[in-house]
């Protein structure tokens, strides 16, 4: 029997240890043994039925001995809801920033889990939401309250990142950041009063172009991938043999493509696979698109607040910003590149960049060329589209 029980780790809401038997009995800690074995008395030891059932576990929550002799019912319901509490109160642990978890989403996925033995979720909202409450973190109501040292100034890696602070201004930068400015002399900054703290005005955000990331040995990656983020702009009835083009260039080189592949393979089942390429693709209709990375990027830090944030939680934000930049970095390094999420190029330059070749492609079929010669000129296109962009970008 013990050898098929199915064992559940969960808390009582002090925070204590607690084993779930076949998801109906419940057992709190009562006492380590000399021998490092723990014994778990059934919940209902205490109470008026005085219940004997016990359980001793080992470290690796192995059973040693069980007393399965209940004189109560199981209590499915009661059970199911200490695992779910536990399980959400997990995830909230985790999270770097926990007034941002959404509990109900989690309820839905574990209760899925369970089965039909579910409590509503009305029943634990309000526990859970006090439990929240006691892991946030501290806020400040002044900026002068702002501490000169605090364990929330340190990046995800365990190392200071916040550099000076007076009675004006905090700065905030890490020693892969600092190396980063030191060794590049292209400097992007902006500022933005969305995002600031209640107690603050405003935030300054700078930014470095990494030229590095542009001078490795895998140019043909490097070229394609660029490409594969402009096939927006070409006419979309070439856009699946220029892809093809593409795709067998790289299989030539692929014990340093490998990664780059991957991505193809990627890309080619969800964008030229499963969504209609009309949906992505502008070639008739290129509408603004930002031309500034910085403001492009303060875009994307106010989306991550629903209000102004506290001073604590921006800099929550702010630390699993540079691990974001940090990771991106040495994987683009390896050659493992991640695909853009926008083009940085002024709409008026694209516009006549495509119409140039849209009126080469109106020749080519004017003079008899083959449909190759005139998916060379979109291809052609795509390469002029990469090196207008890098041009753009070097001097802004």
């Amino acid at each position: 029997m013990e050898g098929n029980l199915k064992i559940d780790i969960s808390e009582t809401n002090r925070g204590k240890e607690q084993i779930i038997i076949d998801r109906k009995f419940k057992y709190n800690f009562s006492k380590l043994k000399k021998d490092n074995t723990k014994i778990y008395r059934c919940t209902e030891y205490k109470t008026l039925n005085k219940c004997k059932s016990f359980i001793i576990l080992n470290d690796n929550k192995e059973v040693l001995n069980y007393d399965s002799s209940h004189n109560h019912p199981g209590n499915e319901i009661n059970a199911s809801k200490s695992l779910i509490k536990h399980k959400i109160k997990d995830e909230i642990k985790k999270s770097l920033i926990p007034s941002d978890i959404k509990s109900k989403r989690i309820f839905d996925k574990i209760s899925q889990e369970i089965g039909y033995i579910c409590p509503e979720y009305k029943t634990i909202k309000t526990q859970i939401t006090r439990y929240k409450n006691k892991q946030l973190f501290p806020n400040i109501k002044t900026f002068d309250e702002a501490p000169n040292e605090s364990e929330y100034y340190k990046t995800i890696r365990g190392e200071y990142f916040m550099i000076f602070k007076n009675s004006n201004i905090i700065i905030f930068q890490s020693p892969f950041q600092a190396k980063l400015f030191m060794e590049n002399k292209h400097i992007f900054a902006d500022g933005t009063f969305l995002i600031a703290p209640t107690n603050s005005y405003q935030v300054f955000i700078t930014r470095t172009y990494v030229t590095e990331l542009n001078l490795k040995d895998h140019n043909i990656l490097n070229t394609y991938y660029k490409a594969i983020s402009n096939l927006c702009f070409i006419n979309i009835e070439y856009i699946p043999d220029i892809f093809n083009k593409i795709k067998n260039t790289c299989m030539r080189y692929e014990s340093t493509c490998s990664q780059f592949l991957n991505f193809l393979d990627y890309f080619e089942k969800i964008f030229l696979n499963i969504y209609n390429i009309k949906y992505w693709n502008y070639y008739n209709n290129i509408d603004h698109i930002t031309n500034n990375a910085s403001e492009s990027y303060n875009s994307y830090l106010k989306n991550l607040f629903v209000k102004k944030p506290s001073f604590y939680k921006l800099i929550y934000t702010i630390q699993f910003e540079e691990s974001k930049s940090y990771y991106d970095y040495h994987m683009r390094i390896k050659g493992i590149w991640r695909k853009k999420s926008r083009i940085s190029e002024r709409v008026d330059d694209i516009n006549i960049l495509v119409e140039y070749y849209k009126n080469m492609e109106a020749e080519l079929k004017n003079i008899g060329c083959s449909k190759n010669d005139i998916i060379e000129n979109w291809f052609n296109c795509l390469i002029r589209l990469n090196n207008e962009i890098n041009n753009f970008n070097k001097t802004k």
